[in-house]
């Protein structure tokens, strides 16, 4: 698999780089600064290039103008990260006043626990995993707090999540997502995985404050191997992701590794994570420690799950939706999936398809059902 957004010589020399050979930067009209910088910043890369290039690599073949505005992007990131873990730690504060323990997923807990600094790992909003009986009173916490909830978790069937954001003083938006299964594509998945599991399995954040807690290296393996996949169809690979399994990959025990492999043929994701290593290990260059190539060596079998790693966003919708049906365990629950998913409530209907007029809410019901049969029934 390939990042879809990069050139071929911005791809080049982030290779290079990555795979500690020649960084310098390419003679002539090659490789537009523009474009590089344009492309590394869109992957979330910019602060993790910079701080690699002036700590490891000879850069002084690099463009002046490129570098400072490399530094530039470095250093309002890591202010902008000062910023996002006051708010984080407030939010976290406030939920423990309601007696929730939420875990931390993803950037926001893997740029405290993996990379030397927070601000080397850009994130858009922080997500947090919640117990299902939690929903409404951490609802009305976010509302308290100044948040305003989008609908796009109106719909269970459709969306296992809520979206909230508000504005800062200095025109930056901080942002939440809180999920209620810890996978918003596979309810199957979320259930194999064990949220429960999770929760008591989790481990602390310290740099967050005491209500800080996150996946443990195994279990955010896991996730990030099928996170990745399960947004694939739909937008390709993005570096950023990639960088995080990396870090994983290289941060397991060998005692975490043995669990790491049993969980992911329980899983039955064994294809997707080692699709997923082979790629970080292509751009990264990861040491792999001993043991992890037991995985490589595995019988997969006829594993569903490889669907995701199909390319296309119209299969990716209708991949999803089947493996979606296929895990569910009784006709009732499909056909309500299915009728969720066809006539979504009406303010689902309104965010989705950025709409307000009440009237038109009978043709986008025609529209969304003429979108679904037509890629379900698509050649």
């Amino acid at each position: 698999m390939t990042v879809q957004s990069l050139c071929a010589e911005t791809a080049d020399l982030l290779r290079s780089i990555f795979h500690d050979e020649d960084s310098f930067w390419p003679d002539g009209d090659i490789l537009s600064e523009e474009r590089f910088l344009k492309e590394v910043a869109s992957e979330g890369m910019a602060p993790l290039l910079y701080r690699r290039l002036t700590k490891d690599k000879d850069y002084s073949s690099w463009p002046t103008e490129l570098l400072s505005r490399l530094r530039n992007i470095a250093v309002q990131q890591a202010a902008l990260e000062l910023l996002l873990e006051i708010d984080l730690q407030k939010v976290l504060d406030g939920m423990a006043g309601i007696e929730v323990k939420p875990l931390l997923l993803k950037g926001a807990a893997l740029s405290h626990t993996l990379y030397p600094e927070p601000g080397l790992r850009p994130r858009c909003d922080a997500d947090l995993l919640i117990p299902p009986s939690a929903r409404k009173k951490v609802a009305i916490l976010m509302e308290q707090l100044g948040y305003k909830g989008l609908h796009e978790g109106a719909a269970d069937y459709i969306n296992s999540q809520m979206s909230y954001s508000r504005k800062g003083k200095r025109k930056y938006s901080f942002c939440y997502d809180i999920h209620w299964q810890v996978s918003n594509s596979n309810r199957d998945f979320s259930r194999k995985f064990g949220d429960d599991r999770l929760f008591s399995g989790s481990i602390t954040i310290p740099s967050l404050g005491a209500n800080a807690r996150t996946l443990n290296n195994v279990d955010a393996l896991l996730f990030a191997c099928f996170h990745r996949a399960g947004h694939f169809s739909h937008s390709g690979d993005r570096l950023i992701w990639l960088y995080d399994i990396h870090l994983l990959c290289q941060a397991l025990t060998e005692e975490q590794i043995s669990t790491f492999y049993d969980k992911a043929r329980e899983l039955e994701i064994v294809t997707l994570c080692v699709d997923a290593i082979t790629t970080a290990k292509s751009w990264f260059n990861t040491m792999l420690p001993p043991g992890l190539d037991l995985l490589f060596q595995s019988e997969t079998g006829n594993e569903s799950s490889t669907l995701y790693l199909q390319s296309g966003r119209m299969d990716g919708i209708k991949n999803h939706a089947l493996l979606e049906l296929k895990g569910m365990s009784s006709w009732q629950e499909r056909i309500r999936f299915l009728l969720q998913n066809a006539f979504p409530p009406p303010k689902y209907m309104f965010w989705r398809y950025n709409r307000k007029q009440k009237s038109i809410l009978p043709w986008l019901y025609c529209k969304r059902f003429v979108e679904g049969v037509y890629i379900f029934f698509r050649r």
